[in-house]
C-alpha cells in the first residue's frame, strides 16, 4: 500500500521532492516508487513508457526519459540487415518487415519504417524504376504530359494494385501490428511538389512554374488528391505518424513565395484531412520558410543539417522540431565521438521539449553500425538535457 508523503518522509528520514513528469493521456502509470536523487527522495512515476508514449509526449512537451531518436535509416536498414540486395527484397512484405524490425529491435530507436525507398509513389503512376548499386532510380514517365487532356488522362493508380503499393500497405499491416502500442508505425510518401518532378523531371516543372501555370497545376491537383487516397491507406493499416520529404521545394530550388503558392495550400490539405501527425522534411537551408512549413499543419518539422536549431526554434516556438545529426560528416564518416559531439550540439540549439532527434536526411548505404549506435546511445545519455557539455564531449 501506498503512504502518503508525510509518511514517506517521516519513514525514510529525507525530505521528499515530487516528481515534475506529467504524463500524456497515452502514458499509463503503474506504481509509484521513491528514487533517491541528489541527496532526495523524489516520487516518480514509474511506467511502461514505450516509444509510442516518446514520440506522443515529444509533439507537445518533453519526454519522460529521453528525447525520441529517429534516424532516417530504413534504406540501409535493408542493406545492413539482409544478406540480399535491396532489389531482391523490395516487393516482399515480410521480408521488408523482418529487415526494419532487426534493425529496431538492434539498436533501438523509436519507430518503425516500411519502405526502402520512396519511389513507389512514381512507379505507381508509371515511372520506370531501376536498382543501381548506389540505390534506385527512377525515369520520367514514359508518356508526354503537355496538356490539361493529358493530365486528365493520367491513370490514377490504385493503392490495392498498382505497382507495390499492394507490398507497402501489406509490410504496413505487418510493422503496425509488431508495434502495436510500443513502437509507432511511421508511414512514407514524398510531398505533391516532389512527387511531380519524379513524374515530369524536376527542371522542367521548375521551367512549367512560368510557362505552363495550368497543366503543373493541375497534374499537381492530381497527385494531391492521389497522395492523399494513399495516406489514407497507410492509415487504415495502421500508421501512427507520415513522415513527408519535400526536398524539391528546398529554398535552394524555389522561393518562398512559390513555396506559398504551390506547396502550402497542398502540404495543408494533406495534413488537415489525413489526421495524423505528420513529418515535414525539406532539405537544405530552409530558414526563410520555416514560417510557412509550420503552418501546413506538419507536428514535426525534421531540418537538415545545415540549419541551426536555436535560430529554427525561435521562428517556430509552437511546432515541434526534428534535427540534425550530420548524416554524411558524422554518421557515415565520423567516429563514434564526432557523433556524440553532433547529437550534443542538437540539443543544445533546440533543447529537449518539443524535439526528436534525427538524422538530417537519409542514412547513407555503408555507415558503420557503430555510429547509430553512438547516436542512440548519446540520445538516452543526455537526452534530457541533464549532461553537461564537458561530459558529452
Amino acid at each position: 500500500m501506498l503512504r502518503n508523503a508525510d509518511e514517506e518522509e517521516e519513514a525514510a528520514g529525507q525530505k521528499i521532492t515530487p516528481g515534475c513528469f506529467i504524463p500524456s493521456r497515452e502514458s499509463a502509470p503503474l506504481f509509484l516508487t521513491l528514487k533517491k536523487a541528489r541527496g532526495a527522495v523524489s516520487l516518480f512515476p514509474v511506467m511502461s513508457y514505450s516509444s509510442s508514449n516518446r514520440m506522443a509526449d515529444a509533439l507537445h512537451t518533453r519526454p519522460f526519459d529521453h528525447v525520441p531518436v529517429l534516424p532516417f535509416l530504413a534504406g540501409w536498414a535493408a542493406a545492413h540487415f539482409s544478406k540480399d540486395p535491396p532489389a531482391r527484397i523490395y516487393r516482399d512484405p515480410q521480408r521488408i518487415a523482418e529487415v526494419q524490425i532487426k534493425a529496431q529491435e538492434t539498436l533501438g530507436f523509436d519507430g518503425l519504417f516500411g519502405h526502402l525507398d520512396p519511389l513507389h509513389i512514381p512507379e505507381a503512376f508509371g515511372c520506370p524504376v531501376h536498382f543501381t548499386k548506389t540505390g534506385p532510380l527512377a525515369q520520367p514517365l514514359p508518356i508526354p504530359i503537355e496538356t490539361i487532356e493529358q493530365v486528365d488522362a493520367l491513370a490514377f493508380p490504385d493503392p490495392r494494385h498498382s505497382g507495390r503499393l499492394p507490398e507497402i500497405l501489406q509490410t504496413a499491416r505487418l510493422l503496425a501490428e509488431y508495434g502495436r502500442d510500443r513502437v509507432p508505425f511511421i508511414g512514407l510518401f514524398e510531398g505533391p511538389f516532389t512527387t511531380t518532378g519524379r513524374l515530369l523531371e524536376t527542371e522542367r516543372i521548375m521551367r512549367m512554374l512560368y510557362k505552363n501555370r495550368p497543366v503543373l497545376n493541375r497534374l499537381l491537383d492530381r497527385v494531391t488528391d492521389f497522395l492523399l487516397l494513399f495516406a489514407q491507406a497507410l492509415r487504415d493499416q495502421g500508421a501512427r505518424f507520415l513522415l513527408i520529404p519535400e526536398p524539391t521545394a528546398s529554398a535552394s530550388m524555389i522561393s518562398p513565395r512559390l513555396f506559398d503558392e504551390w506547396v502550402l495550400p497542398r502540404l495543408r490539405r494533406i495534413m488537415r484531412e489525413i489526421n495524423l501527425p505528420c513529418i515535414l522534411h525539406i532539405c537544405g537551408d530552409t530558414a526563410l520558410l520555416l514560417g510557412s512549413m509550420a503552418r501546413t499543419g506538419a507536428r514535426v518539422l525534421s531540418l537538415d543539417q545545415c540549419m541551426d536549431l536555436k535560430t529554427a526554434r525561435a521562428g517556430s516556438p509552437n511546432v515541434a522540431l526534428g534535427g540534425n545529426v550530420d548524416p554524411v560528416k558524422s554518421l557515415l564518416f565520423g567516429s563514434t565521438q564526432t557523433v556524440k559531439e553532433d547529437v550534443w550540439n542538437c540539443l543544445r540549439q533546440a533543447g529537449t521539449e518539443r524535439f526528436i532527434l534525427m538524422s538530417g536526411c537519409s542514412v547513407p548505404l555503408g555507415t558503420p553500425e557503430m555510429n547509430i549506435r553512438a547516436m542512440i546511445e548519446a540520445a538516452r545519455e543526455y537526452g534530457l538535457g541533464q549532461a553537461e557539455p564537458s561530459s558529452a564531449l
